[in-house]
């Protein structure tokens, strides 16, 4: 291998790797949320405490992700672009859980739908997450 080959490889396997999302190495990876409030067009519910409790998703190591849908229990997986500026593109696949009814009010059907998620945005401090869709604003605070 010549030298103009080698520094070729190096640099395009240098700018393959800052475009790769390795959910291991993501700020995400390893983090637990709860749900404090969802917007929907132009309307923000804020949820009670009780409620906040009922509704998290963790990120694992690995590109699992593991939701409490109130009284059901969700499972999917996740990608996410290595943040810029606090705020980079996720995909989340399709969530499988479990169905029971659960008593009103729920937010387990909205967040179920976090698999149509585009972008999300983390505030400096690392206290808020939040991940948005096309209809929905999912706001996060660390599950403590």
């Amino acid at each position: 291998m010549n030298l103009r080959t080698a520094i070729t490889a190096a640099a395009a396997t240098l700018a393959l790797g800052g475009c790769a999302t390795i959910p291991d190495a993501h700020p995400l990876a390893g983090t637990e949320w709860r749900l404090v409030a969802i917007d929907t067009s132009g309307s923000t519910t804020t949820l009670t405490p009780a409620l906040q409790a009922r509704h998290t998703i963790a990120f694992a190591d690995g590109g699992e992700m593991q939701l409490r849908l109130d009284c059901n229990r969700g499972r999917s997986t996740w990608t996410a672009g290595q943040p810029a500026n606090g705020a980079g593109s996720i995909s989340i696949g399709p969530v499988a859980s479990t169905k029971m009814l659960c008593p009103e009010p729920s937010f387990g059907d909205e967040l179920g739908r976090l698999s149509d998620a585009q972008r999300y945005s983390t505030t400096l401090d690392g206290r808020q997450l939040v991940i948005e869709t096309p209809d929905l604003r999912f706001t996060f605070a660390p599950d403590e």
